[in-house]
């Protein structure tokens, strides 16, 4: 009966260390994907506009303004999808961490 409990606690244990793994590895990516979509909606149509801002016409400034609330918005989709992805996994890290928690203090009191 030791021995099986001591398994499952073993399994246990590195499910959650490889469920951590994975929501580090999520944080990572989110972080980097982030700062890609900031860069994108901050730098793309500010840096066209200056470089054509000589030969633009009044109503061209207009579409820049909308691509560039365009684009926000996308980007801003997109960031909050990435997001969810990051909170379930970390959500997920933390189920196995508390689960292991449980069966640990289960198998002391015994």
């Amino acid at each position: 009966m030791e021995a099986v409990l001591a398994r499952d606690l073993e399994t246990l244990h590195r499910a959650a260390a490889e469920s951590q793994a994975e929501a580090e590895a999520a944080i990572r990516s989110y972080e980097r994907g982030s700062s890609i979509r900031l860069a994108l909606v901050f730098f793309p149509v500010p840096f066209i506009v200056l470089l054509v801002r000589l030969h633009l016409e009044a109503w061209g400034y207009y579409v820049a303004g909308g691509s560039l609330v365009a684009s926000a918005a996308l980007l801003f989709a997109l960031d909050r999808a990435a997001a969810a992805r990051r909170d379930r996994a970390i959500r997920a890290a933390e189920r196995a961490r508390k689960a292991c928690d449980q069966a640990r203090a289960a198998k002391d009191t015994r």
